[in-house]
């Protein structure tokens, strides 16, 4: 009896432990990608190399966090989409990170434009934006 009760807590607190990426920890991921996409952009600006990057190594990270949804029934996008648009805004930042460390700002704001307008075009999915 007495294994079976340690069983089931073990399994309940197993069960709490784990848990699924829900809709605040998108909302924070996503508030976290703006925060460093105003980094990157203040340090192209203010032509503050380190900001730059670290606004890139700070974007990088968090989009590497996001989990993608499996169904479409959890959001209104396909994960192939989003899957996809993951993969590119990752090649964007690293043609930042070059850019930046090469001195060439101007085509740096050229990949940065590339990220927001992903950006914009997955919230239009997800948000179903209308213009």
């Amino acid at each position: 009896m007495k294994k079976v009760i340690v069983g089931l807590f073990t399994l309940g607190a197993l069960t709490l432990t784990v848990h699924a990426y829900d809709k605040v920890e998108r909302r924070h991921d996503m508030q976290m990608m703006e925060a460093a996409m105003a980094q990157i952009q203040n340090g192209i600006l203010s032509n503050n190399q380190k900001m730059a990057l670290q606004g890139t190594s700070n974007l990088k990270v968090i989009a590497n966090k996001i989990e993608i949804p499996q169904s479409k029934s959890e959001l209104d996008y396909s994960p192939k989409y989003a899957k996809e648009t993951t993969q590119d805004i990752m090649k964007q930042i690293d043609v930042i990170s070059d850019k930046v460390e090469d001195g060439k700002l101007h085509s740096a704001t050229a990949s940065y434009s590339k990220i927001l307008n992903k950006c914009i075009s997955c919230h239009n999915k997800i948000r179903t934006w209308n213009y």
